[in-house]
């Protein structure tokens, strides 16, 4: 492969975007995350058959990049495990009767 089909296949990956909307951050964050990770191991994959030292230095910084996304992966999916084995429902806090005072005197 050359460099300039190196150059047009990185382009092409680096440019695509996660697809879908997600309401829940964490969901967001886990799909991102998953995203990132493959986007990063094809784009090492594609390093690996070309032999530039440019090349080389780009799919040191990719592996960098794919260990974190790894790590931000994790640390969602834990998140969400949390959430749910804690089951949290947030209620709206009552609101205290006015006493006799606090009324308005006409």
């Amino acid at each position: 492969m050359t460099r300039k089909e190196f150059e047009k296949l990185r382009q092409s990956i680096e440019e695509e975007n996660i697809p879908g909307k997600y309401a829940n951050p964490i969901d967001y964050g886990i799909q991102r995350a998953a995203f990132e990770k493959r986007k990063f191991q094809k784009l090492i994959s594609v390093a690996r058959k070309v032999d530039f030292k440019t090349t080389r230095a780009k799919a040191k910084q990719w592996k960098r990049q794919l260990v974190r996304a790894e790590q931000s992966y994790e640390l969602f999916k834990g998140l969400r495990k949390e959430i749910e084995a804690a089951k949290l429902h947030v209620r709206p806090a009552p609101i205290p009767a006015a006493k006799e005072s606090d009324r308005l005197r006409p």
